[in-house]
């Protein structure tokens, strides 16, 4: 068996399985295309190593199972050292049962799990530890795993049901597919469980952020209205409603801020102490600008474009970590002034 090497994704760090002699690999995961690093280039001289002399059938196939050794080490050494489990066969009775709201694990042994998420409006289901071969059954669609490490299936798209999801209460409407999941181990072992559904806060974010690039519409919203009476402010983690928008659907402007580059100046800041009264060293702020767009959500043109000063405050709080002395940071957004903005241009 050829050894595996174990990569990180470039975009979403789950692990990527590559085969011997690969230049590119798709992430199972999110999908990304990741570019591999070439093998090390001739010597100085630009001249390919000149092979050495054969060697006798018994050399050769002691220096074959010498390489084909070293190379199982190095791979088993490598997932250990990116926290990969090297699977082992399973022994115990196959029942399933939910640890947490997201993850469900073999009761007898918890290596063997499963974690459901809602990715980039898709549910999905990652699979750790199942030996290569099991299959799985959701409704109509089934498969097999084939790894034994990770791997992920792909169930249902919620996009069309995301416009149908209250702004206010965006973090605490589950999706997913009602359902149950079944498995059977190549032995012949099966079970099952109900699958649950769970949050699309972070797809709603990353949804609604596609207004950069065009108009994000919602299976089955109601025709565009004529009046923008609301506009949603993507944030980092989160997002905030200014307006009367109940659902997502009903949202008209999308607003999305980004620091620019540009450093404006720099202030010093001082008097900061650890938990323990010392003092700490002096924080310097770069100065940065705001930039505000906001968007029509169903045409994705910019209605309004704003740049905003920095916040030329101190922080209230610092942070230091080791012995860094000289740390620096960007100013805070005008936060305050930048939500005053939006507010008016939905007043009526």
């Amino acid at each position: 068996m050829s050894p595996v090497n174990v990569y990180h994704c470039q975009r979403c760090i789950a692990p990527l399985e590559v085969p011997p002699g690969s230049r590119t690999i798709v992430c199972r995961y999110c999908g990304t295309h990741n570019e591999l690093q070439r093998a090390v280039s001739p010597g100085p001289s630009g001249a390919a190593p000149r092979p050495a002399a054969a060697p006798t059938r018994t050399s050769a196939a002691i220096l074959l199972g010498v390489a084909i050794a070293i190379a199982m080490l190095v791979s088993i050494a490598m997932l250990a050292s990116r926290g990969a489990r090297v699977p082992k066969p399973f022994r115990g009775p196959l029942e399933l049962e939910w640890s947490n709201e997201r993850k469900f694990v073999v009761k007898s042994d918890d290596a063997l799990h499963g974690d459901v998420a809602i990715f980039e409006g898709t549910y999905q289901i990652t699979f750790h530890g199942f030996p290569e071969g099991t299959r799985w059954k959701v409704g109509e669609k089934s498969g097999r795993i084939e790894s034994a490490i990770y791997d992920i299936i792909k169930l249902d798209n919620v996009e069309g049901q995301l416009g149908r999801v209250p702004v206010a209460r965006y973090r605490d409407t589950l999706l997913g597919p009602k359902a149950k999941l079944e498995i059977e181990l190549p032995s012949g072992q099966a079970a099952s469980i109900e699958l649950r559904q769970v949050d699309a806060a972070m797809s709603v974010l990353s949804v609604l952020d596609r207004v950069k690039n065009g108009p994000v519409l919602f299976e089955g919203e109601p025709k565009q209205e004529n009046d923008l009476s609301s506009v949603l402010l993507l944030e980092t983690a989160s997002m905030k409603l200014f307006g009367q928008a109940v659902l997502l659907q009903d949202v008209d402007l999308v607003a999305i801020t980004r620091r620019l580059p540009e450093i404006k100046g720099r202030k010093t800041c001082t008097g900061y102490k650890d938990r323990g009264g010392e003092p700490l060293a002096d924080l310097t702020i770069r100065f940065k600008e705001t930039e505000a767009t906001v968007l029509d959500r169903r045409t994705g043109a910019v209605v309004q474009k704003k740049v905003f000063p920095p916040d030329e405050e101190c922080p209230m709080f610092r942070f230091s970590i080791g012995d860094d002395r000289e740390r620096e940071q960007d100013s805070y957004p005008p936060t305050r002034d930048i939500e005053s903005w939006l507010s008016s241009l939905v007043q009526r």
